[in-house]
């Protein structure tokens, strides 16, 4: 905001020129002075934040002082995450968990040895503390960190089937650990694992550049005279994050082997971490038929169950917004438990809080206005793919209906939903948008011309007023190419830079449709300015 203020500013100025009778290489002086302060000012402006912006921020802590104010970001970061997806409304949908299946993990007995003896490990806590075995970390609902603490290592894999709600555990798993947690212990930080590329990048390397992306301030260099070049990766090497790795099933499957293995040699005495992924995928990477079989070394594993007929009852009748929201829901409740195609569709976190977004009231809106949950059991719905097809299809509509007078309309948001999902099909090839991967979604050569034309049209007319057409096609040119070259170069994250991607035809293109635009804008500009300072009043 500080910045557009900046450039508009000096604009203003030229109302002056309007109330003046100026001849035309004044008027063409203060044009250009003008576009040039309106050019520098909001520059500097940029330039001087980004630079002082993060550093105002953790100089001179201590890593546990930085800790615990990362502690108070990622709270507030996931307690917001939680309202938008009303995680707490009316309350958090109840899991379950069991011990997972004892072939994908190592011997519990391994686990205990390695957190009593193992080199470099700290000293174990009270007798009783930990569990005594697998069976014991079967829980519900918010029990997973005090799960987690049982752990001997503190390593914990969470497997489960698609829209289990492992997300939305980890989720709160991260604020019940925070909620817990101890001045100076590490910090949990949830990621999506679906952006790191073991082949190529470290794990440490990546999460570093996952929390400079969180959390720019990070990028400080720690103040205890550590050899780390900044604060998050001098936070990971000091054992004060809890990496929660969410989604590991979202790895390309031919390196999901390597990707565990990679977690295995990063990992260091005494730290902790918990993995996210599908039950199925997870088997394949750790117990491929005929491959080679991998371990997440020292870690135990949960099996996220389905939910009971009960939990879902008594959620979707709990969320309703009084008695006749709650009878609506007679039909589906009868068959919930049953063989029916909604009871077995209504049995993860995922379909439930579709059907109760769809067909349950909001604040202000009206029960009979809304469709009835009855569709749920028609017969057109004859099996439980159509169940949750139907379920996915409603979704949009309903998330839009709370506020009609609103810009934004269902079709509109449907049609930009498609059009991303297009985008990280098949041109991410992943499940993680970035929003710095967005200029990837279009085709290049369209937009190199684009930003070749916005920028030497712009230095054409700058430079062409000052010192003559000359010099308008040399600027307009130089513009053309570099604006093509920068703005569609590869980008990979903020956190690791610009990566430049010379592209010969794609500069020339730029440059070409730069030269042109530049010097067509400055006739436009000069036939403009002649024909206003050639009028009856000019001769006054």
């Amino acid at each position: 905001m500080i910045a557009l203020a900046l450039f508009l500013l000096p604009w203003a100025g030229l109302v002056l020129v309007r109330h003046r009778h100026l001849d035309v290489d004044t008027v063409v002086a203060v044009v250009f002075g003008v576009a040039a302060v309106s050019v520098s000012l909001p520059t500097f402006w940029l330039t001087w934040a980004a630079y002082r912006g993060p550093r105002r921020v953790g100089g001179g802590l201590s890593l546990a002082e930085v800790a615990d104010q990362l502690a108070i970001a990622v709270g507030t970061q996931w307690e917001a995450e939680a309202r938008v997806r009303r995680l707490n409304d009316p309350y958090p949908l109840p899991v379950s968990w069991v011990p997972a299946d004892g072939s994908l993990t190592d011997p519990w007995e391994s686990l205990v040895k390695l957190a009593s003896s193992g080199a470099g490990w700290p000293a174990p806590p009270p007798e009783g503390t930990w569990a005594l075995g697998p069976d014991d970390l079967a829980g519900r609902g918010g029990e997973l960190a005090e799960v987690l603490a049982r752990v001997p290592t503190g390593r914990l894999v969470v497997l489960g089937d698609p829209g289990a709600g492992k997300t939305m555990l980890m989720v709160r798993l991260v604020l019940d650990v925070l909620g817990r947690r101890a001045a100076g212990a590490p910090v949990p930080f949830l990621a999506s694992i679906a952006s790191w590329n073991p082949v190529e990048q470290q794990l440490r390397d990546w999460l570093a550049d996952q929390f400079l992306i969180a959390h720019p301030a990070l990028a400080n260099p720690p103040a205890d005279g550590r050899r780390e070049p900044t604060q998050a990766a001098a936070l990971l090497a000091s054992g004060l994050i809890l990496p929660v790795l969410d989604g590991l099933d979202e790895i390309p499957e031919q390196v999901r082997g390597s990707a565990i293995s990679r977690i295995n040699d990063a990992l260091r005495p005494g730290e902790s971490l918990v993995v996210t992924c599908r039950t199925q995928q997870y088997r394949d990477a750790v117990r491929p038929e005929g491959g080679l079989e991998v371990t997440l070394r020292a870690a135990a594993a949960v099996q996220v169950r389905p939910l009971d007929a009960d939990t879902v009852s008594d959620y979707l009748s709990d969320d309703a917004a009084g008695p006749t929201a709650k009878t609506r829901w007679a039909p589906v409740l009868a068959v919930l438990g049953t063989e029916a195609p909604v009871a077995q569709a209504l049995v993860t976190p995922l379909m439930v809080g579709l059907a109760r977004a769809i067909y349950n009231p909001r604040p202000g809106e009206l029960v009979g206005t809304l469709r009835d949950p009855a569709d749920l059991c028609n017969s057109t719905l004859p099996h439980r793919e159509a169940v949750e097809s139907f379920l996915f299809g409603e979704f949009i509509p309903a998330s839009y209906r709370h506020d009609p007078g609103s810009r934004w309309m269902a079709r509109d948001a449907e049609k930009w939903l498609v059009f991303l999902a297009r985008h990280l099909e098949r041109n991410i090839v992943g499940s993680d948008l970035a929003w710095w991967q967005l200029k990837c979604s279009i085709p290049r050569t369209p937009a190199r011309l684009a930003t070749g034309v916005v920028a030497g049209a712009t230095f054409g007319v700058l430079f062409g007023l000052a010192a003559g057409v000359v010099a308008a096609v040399v600027f307009a040119v130089a513009a053309g190419g570099t604006a093509a070259l920068v703005f569609m170069s590869n980008v990979e994250a903020p956190a690791r830079g610009m990566r430049v991607s010379i592209s010969g035809p794609g500069i020339l293109s730029g440059a070409v449709a730069g030269g042109l635009a530049g010097v067509l804008a400055l006739v436009g500009t000069r036939a403009c300015f002649k024909s206003e300072l050639s009028g009856p009043d000019s001769l006054k």
